[in-house]
């Protein structure tokens, strides 16, 4: 394997590049699980799952540089039940790893299952980790990658400190329902001295402030997965669906629009939902189209958190639209911002988000790749195969605020917005199986240029 080969398969191990032999891309907002195929034992014991544990938190951002996870696992079962304690110390690699309690955590669990593909399962955890602010745009590997080559940062993040418990019922090995309850403080976090191979020199966008105090939060998720494949899939159905009720007391407010919320408020109890939505449809054996439908936001209750807020736009949603850009005197649809000066970072602001997404896929049956395939450059140890695909897609989505009806960005709770207020582009691309290439182009705002970008994984 060339030492180019061996680089880009390390850094796919840091980041959980997925492949078929690798574990699934995570899909809920969830503290970090490592797999026993994505770890490297300092010291194991007879069962692999056993030992002291060294790994990657599979991200890597503006905020963290590198998490590392090191640490004791155990496992363990007894007839149809399954134990695990994992006992996680975390250092960030920013600013040169230096040892400071903004490049220190932690993440303790532990948790039992009965059963296999159909059971239970309860777990418990206690955690100082930095999240997403939005998850369900753009997968871990994606985000991570872009930070570390090119400095751009598609997410926006906040500390969570606190502890949660979590009960599931599996339905099957890949369809559950689970409810968990939490007690978290959360801070604001600034972007910090992180490495980047590309643009180093160059300014971060600024991680922008949110609410920081303390919350109780209580979660109800529902997982359906008829998909064929979880990573590759063709036909089946994947529904992903989440309700949140919430409350607190909000001790340093964040920055927000004015329209977007006129006067923070330090007690709240909110309710809030998101659905996604998945198809995937096989026409023929070289061909499929599949489709997608997000729907998210405020249902209940007090305005939202600014960690619970949305967005569209970006490589993840809306390729066609640049991701976060600010136009003076434009009322921003996408962020929710009301066409003033946004605040630093610009943001996710909206109450409320809807997106549609639609790909046609067509496999090439080309030899003009086929070198690609050699053994001396395929990356055979991370599964990975030239497999060229055509993909044409269309994008279609916005957010709103909730209350009193004004203009294109305020609707009523029992309102939606016109579909000719959606910002929409189409695209083509080449999916060749290690990556993709696409290019995207605005359709509702002709003054966009065309964007071309690249994706680890696939659209959605």
């Amino acid at each position: 394997m060339t030492k180019t080969a061996r680089t880009i398969r390390a850094l796919c191990v840091l980041l959980a590049c997925t492949s078929p032999e690798l574990a699934r891309a995570q899909q809920t907002d969830t503290v970090p699980r490592d797999t026993t195929a994505e770890r490297l034992g300092l010291w194991a014991r007879s069962s692999r799952t056993s030992g002291l544990i060294l790994t990657s938190g599979k991200t890597y951002n503006r905020v963290e540089g590198l998490p590392v996870y090191i640490g004791p696992v155990f496992h363990d079962s007894s007839g149809k039940a399954s134990f695990n304690v994992s006992v996680f110390g975390i250092i960030r690699s920013a600013d040169t790893f230096h040892w400071d309690h903004e490049n220190l955590g932690h993440n303790v669990g532990a948790g039992m299952r009965v059963g296999r593909e159909r059971g239970y399962a309860f777990d418990i955890s206690s955690y100082d980790v930095v999240t997403p602010v939005e998850t369900w745009q753009l997968p871990d590997p994606d985000a991570g990658l872009s930070s570390f080559f090119i400095r751009r940062d598609f997410r926006d993040y906040f500390n969570r400190h606190g502890a949660k418990a979590t009960g599931t019922f599996h339905m099957s090995s890949r369809s559950s329902l689970s409810i968990d309850w939490s007690d978290e403080r959360w801070a604001a976090e600034g972007a910090r001295n992180v490495f980047s191979v590309f643009r180093n020199g160059a300014p971060w966008r600024p991680n922008p402030l949110v609410d920081a105090g303390r919350f109780h939060t209580a979660v109800a998720r529902a997982s359906v997965d008829t998909r064929n494949n979880d990573i590759n899939p063709s036909t089946g159905w994947l529904i992903l669906a989440e309700y949140e009720r919430g409350s607190g007391r909000v001790i340093d407010p964040g920055l927000a629009s004015p329209l977007a919320r006129p006067a923070p408020v330090s007690l709240l109890a909110y309710g809030r939902g998101l659905l996604d939505l998945r198809r995937y449809n096989r026409l023929s054996p070289t061909t499929w189209i599949n489709a997608r439908l997000v729907l998210g936001g405020w249902l209940h209750g007090d305005e939202l958190p600014l960690e619970r807020r949305f967005s569209v736009g970006g490589v993840g949603t809306i390729p066609g639209f640049d991701f976060r850009k600010y136009q003076p005197g434009i009322v921003d649809v996408s962020q929710c911002s009301d066409g003033g000066q946004p605040p630093a970072g610009n943001p996710a602001q909206c109450e409320r988000v809807a997106l549609a997404q639609l790909e046609y896929r067509s496999e090439l049956h080309s030899s003009l790749l086929d070198f690609l395939n050699w053994r001396p450059i395929r990356l055979r140890g991370i599964g990975f195969t030239v497999q060229p695909t055509a993909v044409a897609f269309v994008d279609a989505g916005r957010g709103w605020l909730v209350g009193q009806p004004s203009g294109t960005l305020e609707y009523s709770s029992h309102s939606f917005p016109r579909f000719g207020t959606f910002r929409t582009d189409v695209g083509l691309g080449l999916d060749l199986g290690i990556f993709g290439i696409y290019a995207a182009k605005a359709v509702s705002s002709s003054k966009e240029p065309a964007n071309v970008f690249l994706r680890v994984h696939r659209l959605f």
